[in-house]
């Protein structure tokens, strides 16, 4: 894990008030740099923030603000099942 991704795991446990034990990765790119974080739902496993900027000092100020404004503490998954009746001679659904 690189300080980048530690100062990040700091941020989410400042205003969060939680531990984040997921994935987190942190790619430079050529005009920035990129954050993934793997929720390890397979329905939507990842979130992905990518900035434009010039430090990594900028990138940490932009990710303090994305992290607090998108308010993933409250993020819940759901999975809805259909159930079909085994015996649907009287059913007109179809």
């Amino acid at each position: 894990m690189n300080h980048l991704e530690k100062n990040i795991l700091d941020i989410i446990e400042k205003y969060y008030k939680r531990k984040y034990v997921g994935g987190i990765k942190v790619t430079k790119l050529v005009s920035g740099y990129k954050l993934v974080l793997d929720l390890g739902n397979p329905d939507k496993r990842i979130i992905q923030i990518a900035a434009d900027v010039s430090s990594e000092e900028d990138f940490l100020k932009f990710i303090k603000q994305e992290l607090i404004s998108r308010q993933l503490e409250r993020v819940q998954f759901f999975r809805g099942v259909v159930n079909y009746p085994e015996d649907d001679k009287g059913c007109t659904c179809k």
